[in-house]
C-alpha cells in the first residue's frame, strides 16, 4: 500500500530539488522557466524564501521504504489566498495519484492554519496540472499572465 506524506524540505534537500526543476518535462510546464537551471539560479531561488512560505518534500512510502517524490510549496501566506505549487519530480509517478494526495494534504494544511482560499496559476498548455486542480476542487476563474489561468478554491464553506 502507498502513502503520501509531507514534510518541510530542508537544505538536505536542495540538490535534489534541483534535479526535479531542472527535468524538461517538469520545467516545459513552468511559466518562467524555459531551461535547466544552474546551481546559483537554484540557490538563489532556494534562499529567497521567507516567514510567507512553506516548502514541503511530497515522500512515498510503499513496500516499507520511504523515497522523497517531489515538492508542494504554499507561498504568500501573508495573503488571503495563498499560491500553491507542486512538482512531482520522480515522473514516473505521473498520473497515479501521488500529486493529487499531495495537494489535498497541502489544502488540509492551509485550512488548519487558518485560511479559507487557495489559488494556482496554470499555463493554458499544461492540461495535467488543470485536471489535477480541477479534480480537487480549484476553479478557472480567468487569466493570471498572458497564457496562463489563474484556479480557485474555497477551502472552508
Amino acid at each position: 500500500m502507498r502513502q503520501v506524506s509531507l514534510r518541510l524540505a530542508t537544505d538536505n534537500d536542495i540538490e535534489l530539488v534541483m534535479a526535479w526543476r531542472s527535468h524538461p518535462l517538469v520545467y516545459e510546464g513552468t511559466y518562467t522557466q524555459k531551461t535547466p537551471l544552474t546551481w546559483v539560479e537554484h540557490l538563489a531561488w532556494w534562499r529567497s524564501r521567507n516567514q510567507d512560505w512553506r516548502e514541503f518534500i511530497i515522500t512515498l512510502t510503499e513496500d516499507g521504504s520511504t523515497r522523497r517524490v517531489g515538492i508542494l510549496t504554499l507561498c504568500q501566506l501573508d495573503h488571503w489566498s495563498p499560491e500553491m505549487g507542486v512538482i512531482l519530480g520522480e515522473t514516473t509517478l505521473w498520473r497515479q495519484g501521488v500529486a493529487k494526495e499531495a495537494v489535498l494534504q497541502g489544502l488540509q494544511w492551509l485550512g488548519e492554519y487558518g485560511k479559507n482560499y487557495c489559488h494556482t496559476t496554470i499555463r493554458w498548455d499544461n492540461m495535467a496540472a488543470a485536471r489535477l486542480a480541477e479534480s480537487v476542487g480549484f476553479q478557472k476563474f480567468g487569466e493570471a499572465r498572458p497564457g496562463e489561468s489563474w484556479y480557485q478554491i474555497c477551502l472552508k464553506l
